[in-house]
C-alpha cells in the first residue's frame, strides 16, 4: 500500500491540490487523470463536462428571470444587493449558515415527501413519464448531490476568515467560498429545469430559487474575492 501511494504521489502529471477545492463528484471530473485524491481510492476516469456546460446555460437564462420573479412576488432584488455583513459571528450562527442549511433541510424534506427517498428513484411517484428525460434525471441528481455540500463549504470558509488576510485572493476561505458559489450556480440551473418540467410544483421550486439567489449574493458580499481565487487545475488550466 505504501509503495502504491508513493507511485501515484511521484506521478509528475499531478495538480498539487486540486482535490482542495472541487466539488468532489469525480464521476463528472475531467481531471480525475491527474488528482491523487483520485488515484489513491479509484481505478476507472469520469465522464465529461458536457452536463456542466448545458447547466451553465441554464443558469444564466435562469438568474435573467428571477429578478422579474421576485418582484412579482413583492420581493425587491435590491434588497437582497443591498443586505449587510454582520461584525462578528460563530459559524454555526452566521446569518449565512443558517439561511443555507435551513433551505438544505426544507430541500431534502421536500424531496424526501414528494418521492420514495431513494436517489436511484428519484422523484418516480411525481414523474413516472419522465424517467427517459436524460435533462432532467441529471438535474435531480445535481439536486441531491449538492443539496448539503453547500452548506459544508460554507461553514468552511467561515471558519477560515480572518481579518489580517481580508485582501489577499489565495486563501481557503475564499477556494471554499468560491466552490460553494459553483455549488450555488449549478443547484440553480437544476432547479430550473425542475420547475420546467414540474409544473404543478412551480411556486415551491421558485421559492428554493429565490432564496439560493439569496444566499448567491450574500456569499459574494461575505466573501468578496471569492470568485479571483484560482483552484489549482481547473482555473489555472483550461476545462472543470
Amino acid at each position: 500500500m505504501k509503495d502504491r501511494m508513493r507511485k501515484l504521489a511521484q506521478n509528475k502529471e499531478n495538480i498539487e491540490g486540486i482535490y482542495n477545492y472541487c466539488d468532489r463528484w469525480c464521476e463528472r471530473c475531467t481531471f480525475t487523470a491527474r488528482c491523487l485524491n483520485y488515484a489513491s481510492s479509484k481505478d476507472a476516469p469520469g465522464d465529461g463536462p458536457e452536463l456542466w456546460d448545458y447547466l451553465h446555460n441554464v443558469f444564466e437564462a435562469t438568474m435573467l428571470m428571477l429578478d422579474e420573479k421576485m418582484e412579482r412576488m413583492g420581493i425587491d432584488p435590491q434588497e437582497i444587493k443591498n443586505m449587510g455583513l454582520p461584525q462578528e459571528y460563530d459559524p454555526k450562527d452566521h446569518p449565512l449558515y443558517m439561511k443555507v442549511y435551513e433551505l438544505s433541510t426544507v430541500i431534502h424534506n421536500w424531496l424526501v415527501e414528494n418521492n420514495t427517498g431513494d436517489a436511484t428513484n428519484v422523484f418516480e411517484v411525481l414523474s413516472e413519464n419522465k424517467r427517459n428525460d436524460s435533462r432532467y434525471n441529471e438535474a435531480i441528481e445535481v439536486i441531491y448531490f449538492y443539496n448539503f455540500f453547500i452548506s459544508a463549504k460554507i461553514y468552511r470558509a467561515l471558519m477560515g476568515m480572518d481579518e489580517d488576510e481580508e485582501k489577499e485572493i489565495q486563501t481557503d476561505s475564499n477556494g471554499s467560498a468560491k466552490i460553494a458559489l459553483i455549488a450555488v450556480d449549478r443547484l440553480i440551473a437544476a432547479w430550473s429545469v425542475a420547475m420546467e418540467r414540474l409544473p404543478d410544483h412551480e411556486d415551491e421550486i421558485l421559492r428554493f430559487l429565490i432564496i439560493l439567489s439569496e444566499i448567491r449574493k450574500q456569499t459574494e458580499l461575505t466573501f468578496p474575492n471569492a470568485q479571483k481565487f484560482v483552484r489549482p487545475g481547473f482555473d489555472s488550466l483550461a476545462g472543470g
